[in-house]
């Protein structure tokens, strides 16, 4: 890929047989960077025609970097100017040790804070000085500017940091320099975690002519294979991984932690931009705002109480927003707390632990316009006062805790409602495997419901509040033989989903602490009961139904013969029903036995006759068409007759007896 792109552009990272290191630089303009970088690498970094001309880093100079022992870093040789402090962001994306390159002839400088401010913030806490030029100042002025770097670094995380004097032009110190380099990046533990999906943030985009559109940057997360497919966002594009470098060395899989050219297919140079994030698909949610951890520098204004607009600068994107201090009314200078920031206009694919650097409008003499930064603590912040208590809780248990414990902070705050699968997956940049697997170790804290999933704790809130609603149903409606589950379900709180609601049924039903029958649900045991007088009733029902036989009392025939209201008499009548007396058809109750009788004197008719005509039936039942029509069409439904013209023959039900 990279041969063909035009001459201007560097060789791509070589492959490595394991996941590489990043060593990035940092530091004031024209303190020799990157005539350091070419000293140790044997690489021009410098690539455009005006950084030749100039002398000067404007875009972001990639090498590689073989070390006695075996050891490879990726070097990203970043800008250190103070116009371009976006792209030295963008380059300390997936940095693991900082090398911080400080002029022995000029010592600090204003990018040299700046820059160091950043790599702070950034987390960025293993590293070597370099105190360059150094063939060109007296012994007594190499030990000044030491010790003034000393100086700057003892209240940071590169307080302990080794100091090389080196000199690019003679080659002084540059073996040590290496050597300092392999044992800091032989510590243990690597400090930049790189769980979850592939991600990278691209900081070029070219067209390599035979192959089409080419994007680079450092690899986080998972490895990247030849034909997988990947999704650039927030632009929600698709493409498949056509090819993949490393150093101009092609292979079919890339491991992460080093720098990586990725040739893709299905979309053009034109559809892609810097800023953009590769990943695979669907993995990663898009966030117009997040809740963070954030450090405030002591040279910046208070934040706070109202909104402040800032420039949030993540991975390689850039971007307005607006800070809101959480807990506390105003961030102060040189504290941390928490805050939420709102992007204007943005949205951007983050994860819990993605660090992020704020600038002002405005530059001061000791940080630039740096004023803060900070990691992400949550993607997808609850609709919730800043103020509030349990949101400050949430946030503390998130920033300190360990995955399953985010998880369940995650889940717990969403109560009732759950979260979904999907939406914890993209959130925690988990793949589905990982998350079930999480799942399955937290199953005596949370309840997988479909594709919810709910603690258990809201769970046995929701089913205490179910059989607390099916008792005063059964307290209010004692004739009735169980709640109808639509209701039940509409007497809970709205933000329960369906699947969520048939968990607590099926765990309540489990327990034995409540039954199902059809769409009734009902206490175990529970039978409809009557009071006295509600017996009394329904045995003049019974009796009256008896008497009337085939030609019943209509509804309104029944109220004003018992006085009583409507709805009553309805229970009354269904509980009847259930009991066996009476046999709803259509608007009539009729006596069972009758029926039952009538039915007995149709079979054998149509056993001698074969069919049925409708004037012999209507005699046969002996009644007007007010009652005969709904006993006909009642035989019809059961399939004991059917149907034909002015007859009716013998039903499937009567012809399988």
């Amino acid at each position: 890929m990279s041969a063909s792109k035009r001459s201007a552009a560097p060789p791509e990272p070589a492959a490595e047989a394991r996941p590489g290191r990043i060593l990035g630089t940092a530091g004031h303009i024209d303190h020799g960077k990157t005539a350091l970088i070419r000293a140790l690498t044997g690489v021009e970094t410098d690539r455009l025609p005006e950084e030749k001309a100039r002398g000067i880093t404007i875009e972001l100079g990639f090498a590689p970097l073989e070390l006695e022992d075996g050891t490879r870093l990726g070097v990203v040789d970043v800008p250190g100017h103070e116009g371009l402090v976006r792209t030295m962001v963008a380059g300390a994306t997936g940095i693991d040790l900082v090398l911080l390159v400080v002029a022995a002839d000029e010592g600090v400088m204003p990018q040299t804070r700046e820059h160091l401010a950043i790599c702070q913030l950034l987390g960025l806490r293993r590293g070597v000085v370099a105190l360059t030029k150094s063939d060109l100042v007296e012994e007594d002025v190499l030990e000044l500017a030491a010790e003034e770097v000393r100086e700057l670094l003892a209240e940071t995380g590169l307080g302990e940091a080794p100091l090389i004097p080196v000199s690019s032009v003679t080659g002084a110190g540059i073996a040590e320099l290496r050597a300092a380099l392999a044992r800091v990046a032989s510590l243990p533990g690597d400090g930049r975690a790189r769980r979850g999906p592939p991600r990278l943030w691209v900081d070029r985009v070219f067209e390599a002519r035979g192959f089409g559109a080419v994007v680079t940057g450092t690899l986080l997360g998972a490895p990247l294979q030849v034909g997988q497919e990947v999704e650039l966002f927030p632009a929600a594009l698709r493409a498949r991984v056509r090819g993949l470098e490393r150093f101009g060395q092609r292979s079919a899989q890339l491991e992460p932690g080093g720098r990586t050219a990725v040739n893709l297919q299905g979309v053009s140079h034109g559809e892609l931009s810097r800023g953009m994030l590769l990943s695979e698909p669907d993995a990663l949610a898009t966030s117009a705002g997040f809740d963070a951890e954030v450090s405030w520098l002591p040279h910046a204004p208070p934040a706070g109480p109202r909104p402040f607009s800032v420039e949030l600068l993540v991975g390689t994107a850039a971007c307005r927003a607006r800070l809101a201090p959480i807990g506390q009314p105003v961030l102060a200078p040189g504290s941390r707390g928490l805050a939420r920031l709102h992007l204007e206009g943005s949205r951007l694919p983050l994860l819990p632990g993605d660090p992020f650097v704020l600038r002002g409008f405005a530059a001061s003499p000791k940080a630039g316009a740096t004023l803060g930064g900070g990691r992400v603590l949550d993607v997808q912040p609850p609709h919730r006062r800043r103020q509030d208590p349990r949101l400050r809780r949430d946030l503390e248990q998130l920033a300190g805790g360990t995955l399953p414990e985010q998880l369940l902070v995650h889940v717990r705050r969403a109560g009732f409602a759950g979260r979904a699968r999907t939406d914890l997956r993209r959130e925690l940049g988990l793949s589905a495997a990982a998350l079930e697997q999480q799942l399955a170790a937290l199953s005596d804290r949370l309840l997988c419901a479909g594709e919810r999933v709910l603690e258990r704790g809201a769970l046995e809130r929701l089913m205490e509040r179910c059989q607390e609603t099916l008792r005063a149903y059964h307290e209010r409606e004692p004739l009735r033989p169980g709640m109808p589950r639509a209701a039940l379900r509409g007497a809970l709180p709205e933000n329960v989903p369906p699947p969520t609601f048939d968990a607590v049924l099926q765990e309540l039903e489990q327990q034995g602490a409540l039954e199902r029958v059809g769409e009734r649900v009902r206490a175990p045991g529970f039978t409809p009961r009557l009071s006295p007088r509600q017996q009394a009733l329904a045995a003049r029902l019974r009796a009256e139904a008896t008497r009337a036989g085939l030609e019943p009392p209509t509804l309104r025939e029944w109220r004003a013969a018992l006085d009583i209201p409507e709805e009553e008499l309805r229970d009354l009548l269904a509980h009847l029903e259930r009991e066996g007396s009476l046999l709803h058809i259509g608007e009539l109750w009729f006596d069972r036995a009758a029926v039952d009788e009538l039915r007995e004197r149709v079979v054998r008719w149509l056993e001698e006759h074969g069919e049925l005509p409708t004037p012999a039936y209507k005699e046969l039942i002996g009644t007007t068409r007010k009652y005969a029509v709904p006993l006909m069409e009642r035989f019809d439904a059961e399939h004991l007759t059917v149907r034909s013209g002015d007859h009716r023959r013998p039903g499937r039900a009567l012809r399988r007896s």
